[in-house]
Formats: structure tokens, sequence, C-alpha cells
């Protein structure tokens, strides 16, 4: 009875084992069919999802397309009304820049021709002080010339009249002799013409040479005298001439 017991006990020993293994493998095979079911539930409701998610991207992406492009039109429309306003700007710039420009060119023309007012200005004064330089040089050169003149003049004043007061002595002297010599050539023609008439013994022999050496000293100095008279003439006209 026993060992039948024992003999039992052990089938159902060894049969529970097997459905325990069984079970197992039922529960493994239940379990990855559970996870394939799952899996492809999830699949199919992650497709699902993501087709959704797909659509709303792309409908999100047109709609961002659409902004895109109205916003580059927009900035477009920004630009361009930038650029006009720049171009506005910067042609209003460049019209001030050439008006200030043209105000200071008229005011550079301006102080040009007061320069060249004052050049002119200058210029005439520079040759009016040039031609009063030249007469006062032309003046210096004339006093120049009148003070060497005149000192040339003095110097020929003082000898002419040296030679004017050596002449009228020379004259004076000649003029004492001619009266001293005119009494003695009385009395030599005299005494010649006693000699020659053999009336007295008292004449000297000699009287007749005597006598033509005082003529002929006489001749001299009326000579002399003639000379010196003209030179005396001439000295005067020459004095009236240096205005002396």
């Amino acid at each position: 009875m026993n060992e039948q017991t024992d003999s039992q006990e052990n089938d159902d020993v060894v049969v529970i084992e097997e459905r325990d293994k069984r079970t197992q493998i039922y529960i493994v095979i239940a379990g990855v069919l559970g996870l394939a079911l799952g899996g492809l539930i999830g699949s199919t409701l992650t497709a699902k999802k993501w087709e959704e998610t797909y659509h709303t991207l792309e409908q999100q992406y047109q709609t961002l397309a659409a902004d895109k492009n109205q916003m580059a039109v927009r900035v477009e429309e920004k630009v361009a009304k930038v650029d006009d306003e720049v171009e506005q700007k910067l042609q209003l710039a460049i019209q001030e820049q050439q008006d200030a420009h043209q105000v200071s060119m008229s005011k550079l023309e301006l102080q040009v021709e007061e320069l060249e007012k004052v050049n002119l200005s200058l210029e005439q004064q520079v040759a009016n002080q040039r031609e009063q330089l030249e007469t006062v040089n032309s003046k210096n050169s004339k006093l120049n010339r009148q003070a060497d003149m005149q000192a040339t003049m003095l110097e020929r004043s003082r000898e002419l009249f040296q030679q004017e007061l050596k002449v009228k002595q020379e004259l004076e002297a000649l003029e004492k002799e001619r009266d001293d010599l005119a009494p003695k050539l009385v009395t030599l023609k005299k005494e010649c013409d006693v000699y020659l008439e053999g009336t007295s013994w008292d004449a000297k022999s000699d009287a007749c040479d005597k006598q033509d050496e005082a003529n002929s000293r006489l001749s001299q100095i009326e000579q002399m005298i003639r000379v010196h008279q003209m030179d005396l003439k001439q000295m005067r006209a020459l004095s009236e001439e240096l205005g002396l």
C-alpha cells in the first residue's frame, strides 16, 4: 500500500511539475503574445498618433511657410521702404552738404575777392612807395650831384679867386713897373739923342742900348698887361656863370 501510495504520489508530483512547466510555457507564450499584441496595439496607436502629429506639424509647417512668405513680403516692403528712406536721407544729406559747400565756396569767393582787393591796394601802395623811393633816390642823386658840383664849384671858385688875385697882383706890379719905366724911358731917349748928336761929352755910349732895352721891356709889359686883363675878363665871366 505504501509503495503504491508512494508511486502515486510520485506520479502526481510529475504531473504537477509537467503542468507547472506547461503553465510557465503558456505564461511565457501568453506574455510574448501579450507583448506582441501590446506592441502591435502600441505601434498602431503610435502610428496613428504620429500621423496626427505629422499632420499637425505639416499644418504648422504650412502655416510657418505662409507666415514666412508674408514675413518675407513685409521684410521686403520694409527693406524697400527703408531703402527709400535711406535714399531720401542720403539725398537730403548730399543736398545739405552741397548747400553747405556752396555756402563755404561763396564765403571763400568773397574772401578771395577781399584778399584780391587788399592785394591790389597793397600792390598800389608798394608801387607808390617804390615811386616815392625812386623820387627820393633821384632827389638824393640830384642833391649828391649838386653837392659834388658845389664842392667842385667851391674848389674851382677858390682856385679862381686865388688865380684872379694872383693875376691882379701881377697886373698891378706890371702897371707899376710900366708907370715907373715911362719917365726913365724919356730920360734914356734924351741921353740917346744927345749921344747920337755928339753935342755933349757927358753922354754915355750905352744910352741908346738902355733905351732899346727899356722900350723892349715896356712893350713886353704892355703885352703882359693886355694878357692879364684878358685873363681877368675871362675869370669874371666864369664867375658870373658859376653864380659867384
